[in-house]
């Protein structure tokens, strides 16, 4: 019997020992750690064992003994380690330490049993078949420690089954099966230890060996853990992207073939290739090898804790940043062909603007003083020319303010019915020309003063009554306005334009919105016009909050509609429209000042003399006393000897500017001026160019053609209000 126990007993050892062996060629993950632990401790517990089948003395055999409990405490917790991770299970650290703290305890109560009697009592020792063997009472301990492996055990093969249900890879299934069939295969072979041979030999060491096979042949089976880990590793080097890992002390651990090609280094110089990784991915600068630029990602390998092991996976980001750089080029090209266009308009408009201002300033002189009716009605002639002109202009500036998102709303509080009358003066005019009917319709029951841009207001229904003139050849067109309700401090309006015109096919309803195009250009080749008006009118209703609707019926006219809320200012009706326009109509028959002044004395520089002699023309009635400067030098010469109430400056001169003339006048602190405004006189008025020239110091904008009463305007709200004489 005894030569058959010790035979088994040593090919146990061997085949632990192979286990061992196989084990620890292929270990790569931390379960794999634990099993070798496992085939460790099943290797140090077999050869306690051995020795206690060699023994002749108690005491031999209790020092055997003890080196047996030893390894069989660290194979139960080792066999519960390796399950949690191999079913990537999550257990608090505080378990760890109870586990150890159990196998701490376990094996003090073996060594004690000789006085505690906790683990073995009443035990004997005796020779039977050439065996020295243990008898025994089991103590409490034992028994505690019997419920403690049936518990890990248990745990194991719950694990172990809910892994296998919720696992949808096969063979990842087929692992969690055979260790499951180890782990019972275990328990099954460890009962023989409480039949009656039993006593001869421990079943529990070929019950642990064989545990270990069939987990092995689970892990290894197919040379799956190998497949797995070359698998991986060759997909990880095959990745266009460099991937270097670190561990807890910041030491590379792993680096594939990308990383090694863009960091040659990488073998000799570690330290130098993660400073330069950290400090890329700390600016955010990538960093160019050759002609690649690669930029870094940083990933945790763990989640909290102390644990600090990363990797960094560096992307090749040549193209993203080539494709930036044209981005940027392009980007550049647009900005300067921005520029270019910006230049052009204002070029333009200066161009532009200058002359007309001449020819609407002296028309407003020839209006002013002429009292012949035929040569006044050339003048208004003339003035309605260089109004539409003008119009032109601005329409061409209004939509590069769109564009570039610079169109604001300035509101203000105006009197409806007075915008209204203009805007009949403006139409009639072209109306009569056409020899159609013009006629307007006004609730008596709207507010007579509001707030709101009443500039942008005017811009759009002139724009929809001039297209609808243009386009009517016979009939009538009407403007109506009428009130929809008053909400509190608000007052909703109906504007209606309807005509008796060409009209608009349904399809052609959407060209109508087009920038520089116009709807049937054949037909209506002689129609007058840049075909912006009526896009911008739509921008312009979409920054009030409000939409254009058309409905038109080809042949026989179109309407046009929108409806607009502003605030009521003061809510006194219009009443009678007719009865206000006459008495309007009688109020601007003979130009009369609102305002003079003969105390003021003013300082205008311009290097275009008739915009000069416009300018004194205009304020003629004011009685304010105005110099004249041709050139920047000289209104900086005049500035310095004599005080002025207010400096008008042009931009564009030769040789010196106007705003190279205004920090000049400025710079001299004790002069005469020093405190003067000085508001730009210029033909420049592009998207911008007011907060550009109030940015550069002005005081004050206005633009060419001088409007008069936008002129008077701004004086009185310039001038001491003493120096003023307001006229009624």
């Amino acid at each position: 019997m005894r030569d058959i126990v010790i035979t088994a007993q040593w090919g146990v050892i061997a085949l632990l020992l192979l286990e061992c062996w196989v084990v620890f060629r292929n270990m790569n993950k931390k379960a794999h750690y634990y099993l070798f632990l496992n085939c460790v401790s099943m290797v140090v517990c077999s050869i306690g064992y051995m020795l206690m089948l060699h023994c002749e003395t108690e005491e031999a055999y209790f020092m055997s003994m003890l080196a047996s409990w030893s390894g069989k405490v660290c194979t139960v917790y080792s066999v519960l380690w390796f399950c949690v991770y191999q079913c990537e299970q999550k257990a608090p650290r505080i378990l760890r330490a109870i586990c150890v703290l159990i196998a701490l305890v376990a094996y003090a109560c073996v060594a004690t049993s000789k006085s505690t009697g906790l683990m073995y009592r009443n035990y004997k020792f005796k020779h039977e078949n050439g065996i020295f063997i243990m008898e025994y009472d089991k103590g409490p301990a034992y028994v505690i420690w019997t419920f403690i492996i049936m518990t890990v055990i248990t745990s194991c093969l719950f694990m172990l089954i809910s892994s296998y249900r919720k696992e949808k890879n096969r063979q990842k299934r087929a692992q969690s099966f055979w260790i499951s069939v180890g782990l019972i295969s275990m328990m099954l072979i460890g009962f023989l230890a409480a039949s009656p041979i039993g006593k001869y030999y421990d079943f529990n060491q070929p019950g642990f060996t064989v545990c270990a096979v069939v987990i092995l042949f689970a892990i290894f089976r197919g040379d799956l853990l190998v497949t797995e880990t070359v698998a991986k590793e060759y997909m990880i080097d095959e990745l266009s992207a460099g991937v270097v890992a670190l561990d807890n002390r910041g030491d590379i651990v792993y680096f594939n073939q990308s990383a090694l090609k863009v960091f040659p280094a990488i073998k000799n110089d570690i330290k130098g290739v993660v400073d330069t990784i950290e400090h890329s991915i700390e600016t955010r600068d990538p960093v160019t090898v050759g002609d690649k630029i690669y930029t870094f990602e940083e990933r945790m390998l763990a989640k909290g804790g102390k644990d600090k092991s990363r990797i960094y996976v560096m992307i090749d980001s040549t193209e993203h940043f080539q494709h930036m750089k044209e981005l940027e080029v392009q980007k550049q090209i647009a900005d300067d062909a921005n520029q270019s266009k910006s230049r052009f308009l204002a070029n333009m408009s200066h161009e532009i603007r200058t002359p007309i201002n001449t020819v609407l300033g002296m028309d407003e002189m020839i209006l002013r003083d002429c009292e012949d009716d035929a040569i006044k009605e050339y003048a208004q002639d003339i003035k309605t020319a260089g109004r539409t002109l003008l119009t032109i202009i601005n329409d061409i500036l209004d939509i590069n303010k769109i564009e570039s998102g610079k169109m604001e709303l300035v509101p203000v509080e105006y009197d409806i019915s007075k915008m209204i009358y203009d805007i009949y003066n403006m139409i009639r005019v072209r109306a009569d020309e056409k020899k159609i009917d013009f006629e307007m319709e006004v609730a008596p029951d709207i507010p007579i003063r509001l707030y709101g841009d009443d500039v942008r207001v005017k811009q759009i229904i002139v724009n929809i009554l001039t297209n609808a003139v243009k386009y009517t050849n016979m009939g009538n067109v009407w403007f109506r306005v009428r009130l929809n309700k008053i909400d509190g401090e608000e007052v909703s309006l109906h504007f209606e334009v309807e005509d008796t015109g060409i009209g608009i096919k349904k399809e052609d309803i959407s060209k109508l919105f087009s920038e520089f195009e116009r709807i049937e250009e054949k037909r209506n080749r002689n129609v007058e016009g840049t075909g912006l008006g009526m896009s911008i009118t739509k921008k312009m209703l979409g920054l009030m909050g409000t939409r254009l609707v058309v409905e038109s019926e080809y042949g026989r006219g179109s309407t046009f509609s929108f409806d607009l809320t502003q605030k009521i200012i003061d809510s006194e009706t219009i009443g009678d429209f007719d009865e206000r326009v006459n008495r309007l109509a009688a109020k601007h028959k003979k130009y009369k000042e609102s305002f003079t002044a003969p105390g003021v004395k003013i300082l205008v520089v311009d290097d275009n003399m008739m915009n000069r002699k416009v300018f004194i023309g205009l304020l003629k009635a004011t009685q304010i006393a105005i110099d004249e400067a041709d050139s920047a030098d000289a209104s900086v010469s005049l500035a310095s000897k004599n005080y002025y109430d207010v400096i008008f400056m042009d931009h564009m001169m030769p040789k010196k500017d106007g705003i190279e003339a205004l920090k000049e006048i400025r710079a001299i602190k004790d002069g005469p001026c020093a405190n003067t405004p000085i508001i730009v006189l210029t033909a420049n008025a592009i998207v911008g160019s007011e907060e550009q020239y109030l940015d550069a110091g002005f005081d004050g904008f206005l633009a060419k053609p001088i409007a008069p009463d936008k002129l008077e305007e701004l004086l009185r709200n310039t001038l001491d209000e003493s120096k003023i004489n307001i006229e009624s």
